[in-house]
């Protein structure tokens, strides 16, 4: 019998700011007596966080029966069945000892959190009953973390920098913390800006309560920091507080965790592109897709959408400074990442290089490319994060991008198929049933590509793009002339001569009435034609719509006047049928749906 806890442990610093516990180590303590459990059990953990003693954490030592260090991230998985490990799914206590956190300078005096009692809901994971999961996750309180921290000697200052007056974040600069003193200010530390305009400095107290007389004299008027702040971008110097505003009742003696939003009058220049999606293939989504809340999603010639679609618009190397990580997302009812599975090969730039002393070799780079001699794949991860090149220069490399961003495979996000095996030209689709548009929500998002990435930003967004994916099977071809069903058309269209019905290749003499069925939820102009001797001739037909069918036997002239079936010459005749399907990849579109079948007038 075994058990597996999994779960994620973080430290809340404000309400927009965290810190994931990595190499914090886990610890599982037994409970000796667990009749006296469920009342701790029960209780919300966020009243239960306890610093321990040296001693009482060196007591429960003896109890400690599993451990796990937590991963970046802070999650964690720990066994219980480890050799040794008697446990059979009761209660424990869990502890947290932060002297092996990495990221931070190891404390002096390393402390240890009893944070909670945990009666894990199990559930059996393996066939014969005997492995049992559970899974825990928990954020420490703010006001129990900060307080840890400063313990610890760790302080920090998370913010986010905006254009004033908006919600625009404001990315890639430098943000820089200096605290007020009676002799020197301290310079607490600096931070460049995410793609969101957050940032965040992290600093220990011997910034604060540094002096010119350090280390034998250190002075601090007050116990905590007095802020004020100092924002640089290209543009040079965008904010520049006064020291004084460390001394405002809101910046004067800040506490281990501090959170401040800032803003700058405008957007600063950037030394790269930022990234966007704004385009399908050819189609801007603002002006040629009507891709709203509340739109069709189909282009403004009323197109939908099919088959693998280029994804394009700005593509950076960079974001805030740092390496640019992006994926697609995609919603028909929740948010899902598009995943190599969804994806088709898509070339998103040249890799260029100067060899001395010929001329520059270039290579292809691709995303689910094949590394090759003119080639270099890009492979997203799991989860479907694209990592850009970061080469940047000719001498040994630079990527250069073309704006594409990603091949989506939309027949993944949504398809159709509808057999036609009981309907024949003339008759409604209807029984097979309607196809319909499938509408997506496609969004990009980004983020720097760094151990923990910051929350992923959007950049760029069509809340509706319509799919028309369908596809129809057993769709009857060639009439009664030399009749068939084949499968995989994107439209169905068939033909039919009532006079030939029975009866193939029997003569006509005075009258031809054609039967025609056409079914698309993008259906476009349908034409029927015959060619022979003294022609060309068509039937006039209707404005097409998704179930189009009906009989017709007016022939006329190329000039719309009626022609007698008996009067055409005795010859060999075809007659054949065009349907239009108003689809595109936002490159190209299909070619039309078609029918024929031969004749011979008698």
């Amino acid at each position: 019998m075994s058990y597996r806890l999994s779960g994620r442990l973080i430290g809340l610093l404000c309400d927009e700011c965290s810190e994931p516990l990595r190499g914090a180590t886990l610890r599982l303590v037994r409970v000796q007596d667990q009749s006296r459990v469920s009342h701790s059990a029960a209780a919300d953990p966020k009243s239960t966080v306890n610093v321990l003693t040296r001693e009482q954490a060196d007591a429960r030592a003896t109890d400690v029966f599993a451990e796990a260090v937590l991963a970046d991230d802070g999650s964690f998985t720990v066994l219980l069945d480890s050799p040794g490990s008697v446990y059979a799914g009761e209660a424990f206590e869990v502890d947290v000892y932060c002297g092996t956190m990495t990221g931070h300078p190891v404390p002096p005096r390393p402390v240890q959190l009893a944070v909670t009692t945990l009666a894990p809901a199990w559930r059996t994971a393996g066939p014969d009953g005997t492995d049992f999961v559970a899974a825990w996750e928990y954020e420490i309180p703010s006001r129990f973390w900060c307080a840890i921290r400063g313990r610890l000697g760790w302080w920090t200052i998370c913010g986010q920098v905006t254009v004033c007056g908006t919600d625009v974040p404001v990315s890639g600069v430098t943000v820089k913390a200096f605290d007020v003193d009676w002799l020197q200010d301290d310079a607490l530390g600096s931070a460049t800006t995410d793609g969101s305009g957050h940032f965040r400095i992290d600093y220990t107290t011997a910034e604060f309560t540094r002096t010119p007389l350090s280390p034998w004299i250190n002075i601090e008027l007050v116990p905590g920091p007095d802020v004020y702040f100092r924002i640089e971008g290209l543009g040079g110097v965008l904010l520049a507080e006064p020291r004084s505003r460390g001394r405002a009742a809101d910046r004067q003696n800040i506490g281990p965790c501090f959170c401040v939003d800032l803003c700058v009058d405008e957007q600063p220049p950037v030394d790269d592109a930022y990234p966007w999606f704004d385009h399908v293939g050819g189609y801007k989504l603002l002006t040629d897709i009507d891709s709203g809340p509340a739109g069709t999603g189909r282009t403004t010639g009323n197109r939908a959408f099919y088959a693998g679609l280029r994804l394009n618009g700005v593509l950076g190397r960079t974001l805030g400074g740092q390496p640019l990580q992006y994926r697609f997302e995609m919603s028909t009812t929740g948010t899902d990442p598009v995943r190599q599975a969804q994806m088709t090969a898509m070339q998103i730039g040249t890799l260029e290089k100067f060899v001395f002393p010929g001329p520059a070799e270039t290579k292809r780079v691709v995303v689910l490319g094949v590394n090759g001699p003119d080639e270099i794949a890009v492979t997203p991860d799991a989860d479907g994060w694209i990592s850009v090149p970061q080469d940047n220069h000719l001498l040994t490399g630079k990527f250069v991008p073309n704006n594409n961003l990603l091949g989506l495979a939309s027949g993944t996000l949504s398809t159709q198929t509808h057999d036609l095996a009981a309907v024949s030209a003339g008759g409604s689709t209807v029984p097979a049933g309607l196809a319909t548009d499938e509408l997506v929500t496609l969004r990009m998002v980004i983020r720097q590509a760094v151990v923990s990435p910051p929350p992923a930003v959007q950049a760029g967004i069509c809340d509706r793009l319509a799919l028309a994916n369908t596809i129809y099977n057993q769709v009857e071809k060639n009439g009664s002339w030399v009749p068939g069903r084949y499968d995989g058309y994107l439209g169905a269209l068939s033909i039919d001569v009532q006079e030939l019905i029975g009866h193939g290749c029997a003569k006509i003499t005075h009258a031809l009435t054609v039967l025609y069925t056409a079914a698309h939820p993008n259906l476009g102009a349908v034409t029927l034609a015959v060619t022979g001797p003294g022609g060309p001739y068509h039937y006039a037909l209707p404005a097409a719509t998704p179930d189009f069918f009906g009989t017709v036997t007016a022939l006329l002239d190329h000039l719309n006047n009626p022609v007698a079936i008996s009067s055409l010459p005795p010859c060999g005749y075809q007659l054949s049928a065009s349907a239009s399907l108003l689809l595109t990849t936002g490159d190209s579109e299909p070619l039309p749906e078609s029918d024929f079948l031969v004749f011979t007038k008698q």
